[in-house]
């Protein structure tokens, strides 16, 4: 089971300086800000418990920063992290970045698909003509690289002791293993099986296989309709998550 602390979700954005303004036991300081998502995950552990899951595992995606001036950043989520080590209700923690509100590609990486955003909406025509007009400063574009966000999980790596899941560019059995190497014990990937839900075992058969997705992101426009990657000729709905893969 995991639950989702990041991206500005809900419980993610009570954590951002930036979107919780609230001057009550939930607002300002860290420990505050942390008070509503360490709840969640208390009564997560809770539930399973209750419904006999010994062996269910119980994991959370954090942002490590949020990518935008005033949004949750290190070292501040490095602190969290700590907190959510030292309440003891998580079996692993995935480590990720970036606001689906706020600076969406920051997670992504790549091309910026917004013009295929807007004719997909199934939204009023004027908000597709707005997201036409200003979707180019909306969806910012980096450059992607493989293991992109190893840098700063690299930091998480070195205050934790728990189990620690990386994602971002991990597509090949070269950035699996040097994950291992970096001592993270999982790591997560969503584009590149969602180009080829089959990618674990062709690595499986030929350790120098490579993805074949081309991090052109035009999936995320893919949402509305049913996610799909548009290179396939059958395309399957259905929402994709990411698989977590053991390190060995």
């Amino acid at each position: 089971i995991e639950v989702h602390l990041g991206h500005n979700y809900l419980p993610s954005s009570f954590l951002s300086p930036r979107l919780n303004p609230r001057t009550d036991e939930f607002g300002g300081s860290l420990a505050n800000r942390a008070s509503f998502p360490r709840r969640i995950l208390a009564a997560v552990r809770e539930a399973v418990a209750e419904a006999g899951g010994g062996q269910v595992a119980v994991l959370a995606k954090m942002n490590m920063r949020d990518g935008y001036r005033g949004g949750f950043d290190l070292p501040e989520s490095v602190e969290f992290a700590r907190l959510l080590e030292s309440d003891g209700h998580l079996d692993a923690l995935e480590l990720t970045g970036g606001s689906s509100f706020m600076n969406p590609m920051y997670l992504f990486r790549g091309d910026a698909p917004y013009r295929e955003m807007a004719a997909n909406m199934p939204l009023h025509p004027v908000i597709r003509m707005g997201m036409r007009m200003v979707g180019k400063g909306f969806f910012k574009e980096y450059p992607y690289k493989p293991l992109y966000f190893l840098d700063n999980a690299r930091e998480f790596r070195r205050a934790l002791s728990m189990p620690l899941v990386l994602l971002g560019g991990v597509t090949d059995l070269t950035g699996m293993r040097t994950a291992m190497d970096e001592g993270f014990e999982y790591v997560a990937m969503a584009r590149a099986l969602l180009r080829e839900p089959d990618l674990v075992n062709r690595l499986r058969a030929d350790p120098s296989a490579v993805s074949r997705c081309t991090h052109c992101n035009l999936c995320m426009s893919t949402i509305y309709p049913g996610t799909h990657c548009h290179l396939d000729a059958e395309h399957v709905y259905g929402e994709a998550h990411p698989i977590l893969l053991p390190p060995s």
